[in-house]
């Protein structure tokens, strides 16, 4: 703190402000919305890297957040329509503006998505999948857990090609298929599917909250495959190996 190009006299907090008093003070975000309407500081500069947190309506997103939640864990409605009533009350009470809610939509991660299950239902309706499960039938031969470890990894090249639900889509014929050559239940393939459709890790463009992510947090596609491949290899070791033991072919 100064005042004329000098230091105050005693400790700024002991201090009475006077006009042309320059302090530097670092403060949280608490302190902008707070004083919001005070007259006796000027911003000189626009800070674009931070926002001034809304404090008021807080109690009242936590209320409808939390309705959310029960709502859909005690089966009064989906998620779906959970979330999508939620949202309707987060904005017909100020906390969320239809700007901001407008803003909040991340289009290029739609896109992704959509273009995924086309490229699904093309695969499917051309005949493609049969043809990949009949490879992997002879890869896998008569072997079951040789038939489920291509499935898992059938759904890690999908995840990293495309997107986790392009990637179950265009796996679940061809893992029917394998099942019903082998002559097994189809229960494991199923399970096997699920997870590795889940283990979206090597790719941004395996799940839409890594292509969130992505651009915010500055991350290259080796960060994915330098945390992903080892994290892959360990679920699908324990996939492989335990599913056939709790649910047997």
């Amino acid at each position: 703190a100064s005042r004329g190009g000098e230091a105050l006299p005693r400790p700024m907090g002991e201090a009475i402000r006077q006009a042309g008093d320059i302090i530097i003070a670092e403060v949280d975000n608490s302190f902008f919305y707070e004083n919001r309407n005070e007259v006796e500081f000027a911003m000189t500069r626009r800070i674009t890297t931070d926002h001034i947190q809304r404090f008021d309506k807080a109690t009242a997103a936590i209320l409808i957040t939390g309705g959310m939640v029960l709502a859909a864990a005690m089966g009064w409605m989906s998620m779906l329509n959970a979330a999508l009533l939620a949202s309707g009350l987060m904005v017909l009470s100020g906390c969320l503006s239809l700007a901001s809610a407008g803003r909040s939509i991340e289009f290029a991660t739609l896109i992704v998505i959509a273009c995924a299950i086309g490229l699904e239902s093309a695969v499917t309706a051309t005949g493609l999948s049969g043809v990949i499960a009949g490879g992997l039938g002879v890869i896998g031969g008569d072997n079951a857990m040789i038939a489920l470890a291509a499935v898992f990894i059938g759904c890690i090249v999908m995840d990293t090609l495309i997107t986790n639900v392009a990637s179950a889509a265009f796996m679940y014929p061809i893992a029917l298929v394998l099942a019903a050559n082998l002559g097994v239940d189809f229960m494991p393939f199923a399970v096997t599917l699920m997870v590795g459709a889940s283990c979206s890790f090597i790719s941004p463009m395996g799940y839409q909250t890594n292509l969130m992510v992505y651009g915010p947090g500055r991350y290259t596609f080796i960060d994915y495959v330098r945390v992903g491949v080892p994290l892959t290899v360990l679920v699908g070791i324990i996939t492989v190996f335990l599913t056939p033991v709790i649910f047997p072919f």
